[in-house]
C-alpha cells in the first residue's frame, strides 16, 4: 500500500527516558523554566500541578501549534496527527497551547471541543483543562451522560433578551453526548470553534459513534460549500469571517493511530503533519532508512506506529487453560504485587476471573474487584478511587479501561488473554509505566496462543519479551482451594441460570395477560393488500361488538330501569 508523504515522512520525537538524569552542574533543557514559549499563567498552573519539565511530545508539539497558529488571516494551520506511546502526555501537549491561545479572548463563546471516546477519559482531560484555566477567565464544561441534558444545557447557554450567550470556551464531550446537544440544546453554537481536538482518534475512527462527525459537519461548514449552495459573499471579508465561521484546527491523538485513508479521508484534514515517537536505537535506524531512501515513493507503515514507553519490561508467561486463574493467582503471590491490573477480552470472562480470585485470596489481604460493563459508572469511579488509595489491590478489567485512562499507581499490567490485536495490546500495555515511572506487562499464554502472539508482535517491529515462570507444583500446593474456588464458580453459574429461568418465566406470564383479545381468524395463505384491509376491518368490527355487548350503553339503562318498575306496581295490584 503506497501511503502519503506525510505518513510516509513524518516528524519524529526522540523517546527514550521521560526523567534522564542529569550530570552535575548540567541544565535541563526541558524544565519549565527553561521554555520560552510558556506564558507566565501556564508556568503557575504548571507549578501547581507539580509539573516541573515538558515530556519530548510536549516539546514538540506546544510550540509547533503555537507558532502555527500566528499566520495571518486567510492561511489556515496544517491539521496534525501526533502518534505517541500512552503516558507520554499527550493530554498537555494539546491543553497548554489551547489555553495558552484562547486566554485572551473578550467574548465567551465555544472556541475548543475536546471529543474523547469514553466519559471516565472525558472526566480525566476535563480536571487538566480546569487545572491550568484556574489562572484565566476561560471556563470549561464537561459534556457526558453521567449528567443530566438539562443540568448540561444551563451550564452551556443563558438567554438574555430573546438571545442566547454561550457560558463556556472549551467543550469536553464524547460522541454520543455531543450529537444530542446539536439536535436537542437550542442556541448551542460551533460557529466560533478554533479548535477540535480528537484524542484517541483511532478508536473514535473505527466505531460508528452515531456518525458524530457528520453532525458536527453541520454546525461547522465551510465558507465555499455555502457559497457553492448559492449564498451570496458579503462584499467585506472580516464580516464573511463572522458570519460563516472557519474551519477549526484539527488536532489528532493517539497511540496506535491508523493508516487507513478512508477513515482519515472522513476527518478532512488540511495538509496534515504527523509527529511520531521511536526511541533512541529507532530514531537512528530511521534515519539512515530515510537517507537511504529519500527518493524512492513511501509505501508501507508510518514508523513508530506502535511504540511503547522506554520504561517498560515486557514478559510473558506460558501455562495451560485448565490452570490459567492459578498461574495468575500463584504470579501475585511470589511476587509480592500490590498495584496490578488484569485485562480480559470479554465482560464475562472479566466476571468469572474476579469472583474465582476473591475466592483464592479469601484468607490473603489482597483484595481485588471486577471494573467493566457489569458495573455501573458510580461503582466504576469508587473502585478507581480505593485502587488509587490503596485499599484495592487488583482490578480485573475488560477492555473498555485499556484506553487512554490514567489509573494511578500501576505497578504490573496482565494480559489474562492474549490480545487479538496488536492496537488492544498497546493500549493495554499503556496502563502502567507512564510519565517516566517504571513498569511490567506480563501476557499469560498456552502454547497455541504463543505462535499467533509472537506473530503479531513481530509484524509490529516487537519482540516476545522474556520468559516468567511459577512453580510447576502450584497445582499441588493449592489444590484444595482451586478445587473449592471453582466448585463455587460452578453453583454460581448453575444459580444464575436458574434466576435466568423464572425471570423468563415471569416475563412471559405477564405477556400473556397483558396480551389482547383474539380477533377473527385470518383467511389461510398469503393476503393481497386488499383482503388484508377487510380482515383488519372484520377484526375491528367484532371487537366492537363484544365490548358493547360486555357493557350495556348508557341509552339501554334507562329502558330496564322501566321495565323493572312497571312490573313492581303489577306485583302491587
Amino acid at each position: 500500500m503506497v501511503l502519503p508523504a506525510w505518513l510516509a515522512h513524518p516528524t519524529i520525537i526522540e523517546g527514550g527516558s521521560l526523567k534522564p538524569e542529569l550530570a552535575e552542574g548540567e541544565v535541563d533543557a526541558a524544565a519549565i523554566k527553561a521554555q520560552p514559549f510558556l506564558e507566565k499563567h501556564i508556568r503557575s498552573a504548571l507549578k501547581q500541578l507539580k509539573i516541573k519539565r515538558l515530556f519530548p511530545v510536549q516539546r514538540a508539539v506546544i510550540p509547533w501549534i503555537l507558532e502555527a497558529q500566528n499566520k495571518p488571516e486567510p492561511f489556515r494551520p496544517r491539521d496534525i496527527c501526533v502518534s505517541a506511546p500512552t503516558g507520554s502526555g499527550k493530554t498537555l501537549a494539546f491543553a497548554i497551547p489551547i489555553v495558552q491561545l484562547l486566554a485572551q479572548r473578550v467574548e465567551c463563546k465555544v472556541r475548543a471541543l475536546v471529543v474523547l471516546p469514553v466519559a471516565e477519559l472525558a472526566l480525566q482531560v476535563y480536571k487538566v483543562f480546569s487545572a491550568l484555566c484556574s489562572q484565566t477567565e476561560l471556563e470549561v464544561c464537561l459534556l457526558s451522560k453521567q449528567q443530566r441534558l438539562e443540568d448540561e444545557q444551563q451550564k452551556l447557554l443563558e438567554l438574555y433578551k430573546g438571545v442566547y450567550y454561550s457560558k463556556v470556551d472549551i467543550v469536553v464531550t464524547t460522541p454520543g453526548r455531543l450529537v444530542d446537544h446539536l439536535h436537542a440544546t437550542k442556541g448551542f453554537s460551533l460557529k466560533s470553534l478554533q479548535f477540535l481536538v480528537i484524542d484517541e482518534a483511532d478508536r473514535i475512527m473505527d466505531a460508528v459513534f452515531q456518525n458524530w462527525l457528520y453532525h458536527l459537519d453541520e454546525h461547522v461548514r465551510s465558507t465555499a460549500d455555502q457559497l457553492l449552495a448559492g449564498v451570496q459573499a458579503p462584499l467585506c471579508y472580516q464580516q464573511l469571517l463572522q458570519s460563516y465561521g472557519q474551519q477549526p484546527h484539527k488536532l489528532l491523538f493517539s497511540a496506535t493511530l491508523s493508516q487507513d485513508p478512508e477513515k482519515l479521508q472522513n476527518l478532512k484534514l488540511f495538509q496534515p503533519k504527523l509527529f511520531t515517537t521511536l526511541d533512541a536505537a529507532q530514531t537512528a535506524a530511521a534515519a539512515a532508512e530515510t537517507a537511504l531512501d529519500e527518493e524512492e515513493e513511501p509505501s508501507g507503515q508510518f514508523i513508530g506506529k506502535y511504540t511503547t514507553p522506554a520504561e517498560l519490561v515486557e514478559q510473558h508467561c506460558l501455562t495451560e487453560v485448565r490452570l490459567k486463574p492459578l498461574t495468575l493467582f500463584a504470579l501475585v503471590q511470589q511476587n509480592g504485587w500490590k498495584r496490578f491490573l488484569c485485562f480480559t477480552n470479554s465482560t464475562d470472562t472479566a466476571d468469572r476471573l474476579c469472583f474465582v480470585l476473591k475466592q483464592l485470596f479469601e484468607d490473603s489481604p489482597i483484595k481485588v474487584e471486577q471494573l467493566s460493563a457489569k458495573c455501573s459508572a458510580a461503582q466504576r469511579a469508587q473502585r478507581l478511587n480505593e485502587f488509587a488509595r490503596g485499599s484495592i489491590q487488583g482490578l480485573i478489567c475488560s477492555d473498555a479501561l485499556a484506553r487512554g485512562i490514567d489509573v494511578a499507581n500501576v505497578d504490573i499490567v496482565i494480559s489474562y488473554e492474549a490480545a487479538r490485536h496488536i492496537k488492544t495490546y498497546i493500549h493495554r500495555v499503556g496502563r502502567t509505566a507512564r510519565a517516566g515511572q517504571a513498569g511490567t506487562a506480563i501476557t499469560l499464554l498456552t502454547e497455541k496462543d504463543q505462535a499467533q502472539f509472537k506473530q503479531m508482535l513481530n509484524a509490529a517491529g516487537k519482540r516476545m519479551g522474556e520468559e516468567l515462570s511459577v512453580s510447576p507444583d502450584i497445582e499441588v500446593q493449592h489444590a484444595v482451594l482451586y478445587k473449592r474456588a471453582l466448585e463455587a464458580l460452578r453453583q454460581r453459574q448453575e444459580n444464575q441460570k436458574n434466576v435466568q429461568k423464572v425471570q423468563k418465566m415471569r416475563n412471559s406470564r405477564k405477556a400473556a395477560a397483558h396480551k389482547p383479545a383474539p380477533a377473527a381468524a385470518a383467511p389461510a395463505g398469503q393476503l393481497t393488500l386488499m383482503e388484508q384491509l377487510q380482515h383488519n376491518a372484520a377484526s375491528q368490527l367484532w371487537s366492537k361488538q363484544h365490548s358493547k355487548a360486555a357493557k350495556p350503553t348508557k341509552a339501554a339503562q334507562p329502558k330496564q330501569q322501566t321495565q323493572v318498575k312497571s312490573r313492581r306496581q303489577n306485583m302491587e295490584k
